[in-house]
This record gives C-alpha cells, sequence and structure tokens, in this order.
C-alpha cells in the first residue's frame, strides 16, 4: 500500500486532469501535410532527351522513373536517348528552389530526329509512350504536367501546320484515354543547325494552345540562338540553364493562375 502522503498526492493529481478540458487532456494528433508531387510527362526529340552538352544530377527531391523503377534524376536519364545532359535535372531543381512542389518525379520518353508523325496514333513510338504512361499509373503516380517539346525534325519536313495540330491532339487524345487529366504544355521549338525558326511549326504549335483540352503554350526556345547551342542545334550548358528557367516560368505562372481561381468565391 501506498503511505498516506503519497496516496493523498496521487488523488490530487488525478483529480486535477479530471478537471482539465478535454481538448488539454487529448490533444488532437497533428498530421503533417503530405508533399505535393509534381509528376511529369516529359517527351519529345533531342532537346527534351539526353543530348545536352553537360550531364548534372538534381538534388534527393528529384526523381526519374522508368520501367517501374525510380531513381535519382542523373543525366542521362533513362527513358530518353541521348548520353548527354538534360534540361530536366536542372529544371527539377528549380522546382524545388522556388517551393513549388515538394517532390519532381519526371517520366522520360523522348527519342532524338524524331517527327510528330511517330509519336501519334499508328507511329513506331505512339505505342511505347503509352506503356511509360501505364507503367507510371500502376505505380500510382498521378501526372500533373505534360511537357512537350518537339518541332524540329517537322521543321526540316516542312510538315503542314495542320498536319502537325491533329496529329499532336490525336496523340493527347490518347493519353487522356488513359486517364490522364493533366495540363500539357506545348514548346515552340523548331530551330536547329542550318534550320533558322520555322514560321509554319511555330504557328502550328502556338495554335494547339487551348484550355479547353487542357492545352497551354510552353517556353518559346527558338529565342535560344546558336550562343546556345554547342553544336548548333543542341543545347550547350548555358542553353540547358536557359531552358530550364523557361520552363520553370511557364509552370510557375500556370499554377499561380490555377490557384488564384480556385481562390475566387463561387
Amino acid at each position: 500500500m501506498l503511505p498516506r502522503r503519497m496516496a493523498m498526492r496521487v488523488v490530487l493529481i488525478a483529480t486535477a486532469i479530471a478537471l482539465l478540458p478535454a481538448h488539454a487532456q487529448s490533444p488532437a494528433p497533428t498530421r503533417s501535410a503530405r508533399p505535393r508531387v509534381m509528376v511529369a510527362l516529359v517527351f519529345g526529340q533531342s532537346n527534351a532527351g539526353n543530348w545536352g552538352e553537360s550531364r548534372r544530377t538534381a538534388g534527393p527531391r528529384v526523381l526519374s522513373f522508368f520501367r517501374g523503377r525510380y531513381s535519382r534524376a542523373r543525366d542521362p536519364l533513362p527513358g530518353a536517348d541521348g548520353n548527354g545532359g538534360s534540361v530536366w535535372t536542372r529544371l527539377g531543381d528549380r522546382i524545388i528552389a522556388a517551393r513549388l512542389y515538394d517532390r519532381v518525379v519526371f517520366v522520360p520518353a523522348s527519342i532524338g530526329a524524331t517527327e510528330i508523325a511517330q509519336w501519334a496514333p499508328g507511329g513506331i513510338l505512339h505505342k511505347d509512350l503509352l506503356r511509360n504512361v501505364r507503367e507510371a499509373q500502376q505505380a500510382r503516380l498521378v501526372f500533373t504536367h505534360l511537357l512537350w517539346h518537339q518541332g524540329e525534325s517537322d521543321a526540316a519536313l516542312d510538315t503542314p501546320a495542320e498536319d502537325y495540330q491533329q496529329r499532336f491532339r490525336a496523340m493527347l487524345k490518347a493519353i487522356r484515354a488513359l486517364g490522364v487529366d493533366a495540363p500539357a504544355f506545348v514548346a515552340i521549338a523548331t530551330r536547329c543547325g542550318q534550320y533558322l525558326p520555322h514560321e509554319t511549326i511555330r504557328t502550328a504549335q502556338i495554335g494547339l494552345a487551348d484550355p479547353k483540352l487542357g492545352i497551354f503554350p510552353g517556353p518559346d526556345t527558338d529565342q535560344l540562338g546558336p550562343e546556345y547551342r554547342y553544336d548548333g542545334c543542341h543545347f550547350s550548358d548555358a542553353g540547358l540553364e536557359a531552358h530550364a528557367e523557361m520552363w520553370l516560368q511557364v509552370i510557375r505562372e500556370h499554377k499561380g493562375k490555377m490557384e488564384a481561381t480556385q481562390r475566387r468565391p463561387g
């Protein structure tokens, strides 16, 4: 048995606890907010792949996903061809530094010297593109962005604007059919080596923007001239940095607009 003095003390403590407000007795557990994760399909041709002048390893919160496996985003990224650097490792670090998202996952699907017909339904790359999307979904990744950078090959081929737009929309429709409703951003990209900015393809890319279809303008990388390209076509280290900054501004502006819309009273 407890000594009388100690027993009295226990009773007093128990009484004091019983008289505390309910919230003080059992404070509600605090939940840490879920991390905001950006999941981006990054697809197109060489300047969306690993053809940049210098490689880079992104920070630990920037990942790549390919064939069911996650890895820290290190150039050259799996899922894209080329053996050099990419714009995406640089963009991922910028996204984190700008606090737009807490984590970034890139799903690369880029092949150099490809035209849009090869990515559209019936093209040799279309099924593999959809496979990349499905595998990401099977890993419970939810796409937040579709970042398309392609057009240099179609500029060289002089593809009609109507054909370019029809093929892009058909490709996007197939992605949407898999349940992906993320906004698609179309870069303006036609400059490569001896081929100067191509007005027909530029017009087609600009004309694809349609908020009703979830299509928005991407960066105009034709603005990055030879001084940003180590071989006249592919981006130098300075070009990769400038390219990444362009994408950052596009993503930041779009996110800001969406958040402002959500805050407006209905």
